[in-house]
């Protein structure tokens, strides 16, 4: 995105994007490291080629009646955020999408098939801010093969009436 669409000074700085085509751990592991030395390089051009004057700018409290849709690369993927400003201090909806929830599908797929050994590397692969993604837990029925999405209360609520069933 910072390369694609650039915003901020991402235009006017060199930098590569780091890819694998590796589609494992591995090729995952790889591309943070890389990208990882890749913010070390950009980290000394800023500080290189920082333009004199002020870093500080005064933002206005109040925002004009309008809508904006904002877009910026994070270290876990696309952070979006919404805003609708009704010119007041307090605007009418703000929204955040962070990339964690965006992640949780493609980690639901890598798991598939694979063990439970393989849960802890693949989850911290994708590097989870679990305060992002806890609002819901999507269950497949081995049996059946049919899934279903529960909140955290309904699944507490069915692991402890599993739990009594078993316990007695």
């Amino acid at each position: 995105m910072r390369k694609d669409d650039p915003y901020a000074s991402y235009a006017e700085m060199p930098f590569n994007v780091i890819t694998s085509d590796n589609c494992d751990l591995l090729g995952r592991t790889l591309v943070r490291v890389y990208e990882l030395m890749e913010s070390y390089k950009m980290g000394k051009y800023i500080l290189k080629n920082l333009p004199d004057g002020a870093i500080r700018v005064k933002v206005a409290r109040k925002v004009p009646p309008n809508e904006v849709v904002s877009r910026y690369e994070a270290p876990r993927g696309e952070n979006i955020h919404y805003i609708k400003a009704n010119g007041t201090e307090k605007p009418d909806r703000v929204k955040i999408r962070a990339p964690t929830l965006a992640n949780v599908p493609a980690l639901m797929h890598t798991l598939k098939g694979g063990f439970i050994a393989d849960i802890p590397m693949s989850l911290a692969a994708i590097d989870p801010c679990f305060c992002c993604m806890d609002r819901m837990v999507r269950l497949t029925d081995r049996g059946t093969g049919g899934e279903r999405v529960m909140t955290w209360p309904q699944l507490q609520a069915e692991a402890r009436a599993w739990y009594k069933k078993r316990t007695g």
